[in-house]
């Protein structure tokens, strides 16, 4: 069956083999007919198995479902002498000949004399090398419908390139891979995608945005009418970005795994809308044409609302398994229950959304963008969707004049710290380019915005937030501005936390150093609530102050919820008085209700919508907090030193 590169996988293959085959010998005399089948799988499987260890793919396939687990670059070896040897009994075909974006497709495959390492690639555009391929899979994965035939169903995405699926023979003994059939998919060109929507700086807008492969006077429709009558349109700016553009690899590798032409992104802002109103809207060109969307706009902000309802989470990215198979153990749950939720009569009916980092854990990997913002487009067409950064969408090591924040050098990199270049070269452009913030911080990185009874501040972890710095400047001007009359609830969000309990050494450090530089700011501002992610996992807080528990009303409460999609923690948790409800074996998010005399934060399970922990936050009553003096701060606070120092 051919070798692999590992010499231990092989021996412990080996070593497996024969003791399966023991196994067998030993069923076969005593006649046990159920046990020797059973064997007999176990053989074949060990023999399968040493073919396995590469079937990873561009998605990382896991090799038994071939679902798709991660972005790692673990393609299938492909010997590089390649011969073009199409035959007409070697076939590859479509259920259809073109897509829209995220369109099912069946492909089937037919070679009566079909081997191990027979494989189906799909690449795009069809110009690229052989070897330069997005996806693969084994016939022998595949459903059988006869012999040397069978089929498997995919999802491709528009990504602007048409594609090009081959079959192809590789032999491994000989150095060759064959390519003996192949056909091409087409795509909807000019085809207007990902469609979002933000709050801006002002009242009575909304900010519209897509993703489509031309610049050809794009713009938006919109009306008060499902059909669109007397529709108001507005024309929208574009822009886009190069490999060049981008800080460093892998991102500005221009592989069909790495870098991708992204097309244009358009943005058009819809002004004179009235408060608590449905607005459908449609966009693209003339040519191409949206299907109808609509959201409602939020309260006049002089008026006082009874409630305002919002979710939030952190680290998502996407997973879009095969139409067979088990399904999405994380993000697609998740975006199923936003769909629920945004959708559905029993839905909680969220106002707007925050998803505070790690968005689609592309890394550099443009095709990762394309799948995120598609498994999103029917929540955050909906509702307005409002982004920060994470490590992984901005934290880079090189190439910091192209960082569209204006850091300095190549970002915030303190010794303490363990910010490294998990953005794989990205270093924020990706992210802020396809989503355009409010015009009151720097730009995605930092921002704030009022929505009802709550003032909502998105600060960046990945920059330097310590007094002194540009951030914390903005951050204190931005807090001390805010009236608690019209917005009594603050919400602050970043990235990382600086409250945990999970056992990350490094990540724990960070988080002390955030205290020290942030807690003293949010104590003076009486900040109601802290939302994060970066650990994948979900934990809450009491109202907390310095370490120390407090009365409800006198702290913040510090709530982790990175649960979002991507792969759970397993870490242990330490013990701090501080820490409330902790939990790492469930996705979910945090469904968020504040009206005049209290705030209700719920953690929600997907897909069960299991509600495990319910936090509720009275305002903050500062005749009580005497409790909680200026000696006692500091005090603490040179506690929290010495803890870092140990």
């Amino acid at each position: 069956y051919g070798t692999t590169d590992n010499d231990f996988i092989s021996f412990v293959i080996f070593i497996f083999r024969g003791f399966c085959l023991h196994v067998l010998l030993v069923r076969v005399m005593r006649r046990q007919l159920t046990l020797f089948l059973l064997s007999v799988l176990c053989v074949c499987a060990s023999a399968i198995s040493e073919r396995n260890v590469e079937h990873t793919a561009f998605h990382k396939r896991d090799a038994k479902t071939g679902h798709l687990l991660d972005v790692r670059d673990d393609r299938a070896y492909l010997p590089l002498n390649t011969v073009y040897e199409e035959e007409s009994s070697v076939s590859v075909t479509t259920n259809v000949t073109m897509i829209r974006n995220g369109d099912p497709v069946k492909i089937s495959w037919s070679n009566p004399e079909a081997g191990l390492f027979d494989m189906i690639t799909i690449a795009a555009p069809p110009t690229r090398d052989v070897s330069d391929y997005l996806d693969y899979r084994y016939t022998t994965d595949t459903v059988k419908t006869g012999a040397g035939e069978g089929y498997f169903n995919e999802v491709l995405f528009n990504m602007r390139e048409d594609y090009i699926l081959r079959y192809l023979v590789v032999d491994k003994a000989n150095k060759t891979t064959t390519v003996k059939a192949s056909t091409v998919v087409r795509v909807l060109k000019h085809e207007p995608m990902h469609g979002h929507i933000a709050v801006t700086e002002k009242p009575g807008e909304m900010r519209v945005m897509w993703n489509s492969d031309q610049v050809d006077k794009p713009y938006v429709k919109y009306s008060i009418s499902p059909d669109l009558q007397a529709a108001a349109m507005v024309g929208a700016s574009s822009k886009t970005y190069k490999a060049s553009d981008l800080c460093g690899p892998r991102a500005n590798d221009s592989s069909s795994v790495m870098y991708i032409d992204p097309g244009y992104f358009h943005d058009a802002v819809l002004t004179g809308l009235k408060s608590k109103t449905r607005y459908y809207y449609a966009y693209g060109t003339e040519n191409v044409m949206s299907e109808t969307a609509s959201f409602i706009t939020g309260p006049d902000p002089n008026e006082r609302v009874q409630q305002t309802k919002f979710i939030g989470y952190g680290d998502m990215g996407v997973y879009y398994p095969p139409y067979v198979g088990e399904g999405s153990p994380g993000a697609s749950k998740v975006a199923n229950l936003l769909e629920f939720d945004v959708n559905e009569d029993k839905g909680f009916k969220p106002e707007f959304i925050v998803h505070f980092g790690d968005i689609s854990y592309a890394r550099g990997r443009g095709y990762i963008w394309d799948q995120y913002m598609t498994i999103l487009t029917n929540v955050s067409s909906q509702v307005p969707y409002m982004v920060g950064v994470g490590n992984h969408e901005y934290d880079h090591t090189s190439g910091g004049s192209k960082d569209p924040s204006g850091a300095p050098e190549n970002g915030f990199h303190p010794s303490w710290g363990n910010y490294g270049d998990d953005g794989g070269g990205e270093c924020g452009v990706p992210t802020a380019t396809r989503y355009i913030a409010p015009a009151n911080g720097n730009l995605v990185f930092w921002y704030s915005f009022n929505y009802g009874l709550v003032h909502v501040l998105m600060f960046s972890s990945e920059h330097d937030y310590r007094p002194g710095s540009p951030q914390f400047k903005w951050m204190e001007q931005d807090l001390k501005s805010v009236d608690r009359t019209k917005t009594p609830w603050v919400v602050v969000t970043s990235h990382r936390p600086l409250y945990t309990s999970q056992e990350q050494p490094s990540d724990h450090i960070v988080g002390l150093h955030m205290r020290l530089a942030l807690e003293e700011l949010f104590y003076t501002y009486s900040v109601n609530l802290h939302l994060s992610g970066h650990y994948h996992s979900y934990e809450s807080t009491c109202p907390v102050v310095s370490g120390d528990c407090v009365s409800d009303g006198a702290g913040t409460v510090y709530v982790v919820v990175g649960t979002a999609g991507k792969s759970l923690e397993e870490q242990a948790y330490m013990k701090y008085k501080w820490s409330k409800y902790q939990n790492c074996n469930t996705f979910g998010y945090q469904q968020i209700t504040a009206n005049t005399t209290h705030l209700v934060a719920q953690y929600v399970t997907a897909p069960d919508r299991e509600v495990l922990d319910t936090l509720v936050l009275k305002p903050w009553d500062r005749p009580s907090t005497h409790e909680v003096n200026a000696r006692f701060r500091r005090e603490a606070r040179d506690q929290t030193r010495v803890q870092i120092d140990v």
